[in-house]
């Protein structure tokens, strides 16, 4: 199908003839909800579905956890700006969610060079990337040997070239001295002669370049190097070439140091090295029999004729001995390096753990000689391990036994372990989480803001606390809190995550109660507000009814009085049933409600209000303050002209002022009920009053005391 609007869909039979045979996965998607066009058989393998079920379907649909990743957007890009785009190892969510992929897209054009859809092309790279991390090892291994092995050490190419030199070779004997046994072109100031008094050797019977030429390896052969001066100087050297998988020569190491009579030769600067750290170091013939064992004695009380030979096994742990003599047995019948772990009867009899690795020396025919190994205390690390076991163990132990969903990942958040609760609840393995499944279990409405916290707490390294939906096993949801918290490592780096889910649904079921409860509360306060305005403006109404029978000009002044009175409290509680939360007054809305009320009784009047929409006072003081304001609003009027009607906040108090003719509320008059009601209001709501030049200001506090 083409793209809505965008002319033809891309050729899809061009496309199929280079891609069906094709060993990686190729997909072809078109449009803004990138529906799948065609994917090769490839493909379809990688993600474990049938390729009719992936025809013309959005990518989202049928990779929900890829779409929640953000791994959409970028063929977003290719398919508005055409610019291809490339991303190196990356660990996408679908199929083998443990595997890392190469992925190329590019947009395919129809004539008129319009975008019709987009190519993407995945390569697996997981074997790529193990091998990668596995080069990197060895070569920080090789890094680490040239910088501090007490030796010279020279790494060529096959041609002789020199590629790599140790730190101590350099310092020993000098970058020119170093090219020369290289077998690169002699340098000015060195020659280098089998023996003293012997001409200079040609570089091709230097130890490095017959190891590369013809793959003999040199042990301990002695040389001479005389200097220009006539200094002199002795070496002793080793060389044997490297061979590729297919046997061909691939480069060739040398190794130089000071022959035995000096005191320091090859054999004793390896001593010194690994001395530091081991138990013995021992030497043994051909057949396996061990010759010396140099520190064997000091640590297990065998002395040399208890030890030499096979004797030394009776040192080993029992439930050890027999499997290090089967292991030695084999490495010296195969000429394989050995490598084992054991425990040794240490001083008092205390049983500690060694590690050994024993390597053979081979003479210029390949044959083994001599066997050379160390041993070395591993027995604080066994501990580490043990306590780290223990300590898992104990951790496994809780966590099944916990009435909660309990959970880990690895440094990545990807899952490593859930209790069988979690899997009760949810019907979902260890594996079936990986690579995002876990995501299936979530509600869908909280499925996306779940993932996001998750991905922020990882990134920030902090702890992870929300609350959640997950299925059960039958399909129904549950509320879940879902808290985690990150291990780190004593270089404070992240080791792995550890969470909880429990399950709060009661929790939510009496929360959504209570508000029903006090939604239902509220709906009852505001239906019986609305109750008492109605029969406020009854009762108004009728006193406004009686005061226009009442012919005494005095009894009707009063019956209007009593009557602006009640019709104050009424607009009060108008103006308390338009407040958002029911318990504090809005005053503007109160203002208007009042000068709408002075309104009717004085029909011709100019009230004018003026207040903040933010500002609030409680239904407790609002509804006096209201019943002032009116008396102050009705004397006001009496004198006739404009009256203002306002409100603001000054400080941390409210100031309430009525503003028109006359001095205050009596005006120039004697005291009469309504200075009287004003006065007594005032004081019931702690409210400073104060009056002239005609208007009247009344402060109090915005929150009572």
């Amino acid at each position: 199908m083409p793209e809505e609007g965008r002319g033809a869909a891309p050729d899809i039979d061009a496309i199929r003839s280079f891609a069906e045979p094709a060993p990686h996965p190729i997909v072809v998607v078109a449009g803004p909800t990138h529906r799948l066009l065609y994917a090769n058989l490839a493909f379809a393998a990688a993600c474990g579905q049938d390729r009719a079920a992936l025809d013309c379907r959005p990518a989202a649909e049928l990779f929900p956890a890829i779409a929640e990743g953000g791994h959409l957007a970028p063929l977003d890009l290719v398919r508005t700006t055409g610019r291809p785009f490339r991303a190196e190892a990356r660990r996408l969510p679908f199929g083998d969610a443990d595997r890392f992929w190469d992925v190329e897209a590019s947009a395919l054009r129809a004539r008129d060079g319009i975008i019709t859809g987009v190519l993407v092309q995945l390569r697996d790279v997981t074997a790529l990337r193990s091998r990668l991390h596995k080069a990197e090892a060895a070569a920080a291994v090789l890094d680490a040997v040239l910088e501090h092995a007490p030796l010279g050490l020279a790494i060529a190419g096959p041609e002789g070239r020199l590629l790599r030199l140790s730190r101590h070779g350099l310092a020993f004997a000098g970058r020119d001295l170093a090219e020369r046994l290289a077998g690169a072109p002699a340098s000015a100031g060195w020659e280098v002669v089998r023996r003293e008094g012997e001409p200079p050797v040609e570089p091709e019977a230097l130890p490095l370049a017959r190891a590369l030429a013809s793959g003999e390896a040199v042990v301990r052969e002695p040389w001479q190097l005389r200097a220009w001066d006539g200094a002199e100087r002795s070496l002793e050297c080793s060389a044997a070439p490297v061979r590729g998988r297919s046997g061909r020569i691939a480069g060739g190491i040398l190794a130089w140091t000071d022959p035995p009579e000096t005191g320091i030769g090859l054999d004793t600067r390896y001593r010194a090295l690994v001395e530091a750290g081991a138990v013995a170091v021992w030497t043994a013939a051909a057949d396996g029999a061990v010759v010396s064992l140099g520190g064997w004695g000091a640590f297990t009380g065998q002395t040399p004729a208890q030890s030499v030979g096979w004797g030394w096994l009776e040192a080993i742990h029992p439930e050890e001995r027999e499997r290090v003599r089967e292991d030695w047995t084999r490495a010296v019948a195969t000429g394989k390096t050995f490598e084992a772990e054991y425990r040794l009867r240490g001083p008092g009899g205390a049983w500690r753990w060694m590690a050994v690795r024993a390597a053979p020396l081979r003479d210029m025919r390949g044959r083994v000689v001599e066997w050379l190994g160390v041993n070395t205390d591993i027995d604080a690390r066994k501990r580490a391990e043990r306590a780290l076991r223990d300590s898992e163990a104990r951790f496994r132990t809780l966590a099944e036994a916990m009435p909660h969903l309990v959970w880990q990942t690895d440094a990545n958040g990807e899952p490593d372990y859930v209790n069988s609760r979690w899997q009760e609840l949810t019907g979902l393995d260890l594996p079936q989480l990986r690579g995002g499944g876990w995501l299936a279990v979530v509600h869908p409405e909280d499925r996306q803001p779940l993932a996001a916290a998750w991905v922020a707490a990882r990134a920030e390294g902090r702890d992870y606390d929300v609350d959640a939906r997950l299925r059960d096993r039958t399909g129904r949801y549950r509320w879940h809190r879902v808290k985690a918290a990150p291990v780190c490592n004593a270089a404070g780096l992240v080791r792995h995550w550890v969470g909880t889910c429990t399950d709060t649904e009661e929790r939510h079921i009496a929360e959504d109660r209570l508000r029903e409860a006090l939604a239902a509360r509220e709906q009852l306060a505001r239906e019986a507000d609305h109750r008492i305005k109605n029969s406020l403006q009854l009762v108004a109404a009728l006193l406004r009814l009686q005061a226009g029978r009442v012919e005494e000009p005095a009894a009707r002044e009063a019956l209007e009085a009593a009557t602006a009175r009640v019709q104050a409290v009424a607009e009060a509680h108008r103006a308390l049933q338009q407040s958002p939360d029911f318990r504090n007054i809005r005053l503007s809305d109160m203002l208007r409600e009042l000068a709408a009320g002075a309104a009717v009784q004085h029909p011709a009047a100019d009230i004018r209000t003026e207040a903040p929409e933010e500002l609030t006072l409680d239904a407790e003081r609002a509804i006096p303050l209201a019943l002032i304001l009116s008396e102050l609003v009705t004397q006001a009027l009496r004198h006739g002209g404009p009256v203002r009607l306002s409100a603001r906040l000054d400080g941390d108090a409210i100031l309430a002022e009525v503003e028109g003719q006359g001095d205050g509320p009596g005006h120039g008059g004697k005291a009469g009920l309504g200075q009287t009601v004003v006065k007594a209001l005032a004081r019931q709501i702690a409210a400073a009053l104060t009056e002239g030049e005609g208007r009247v200001t009344l402060r109090l506090l915005q929150e009572p005391n």
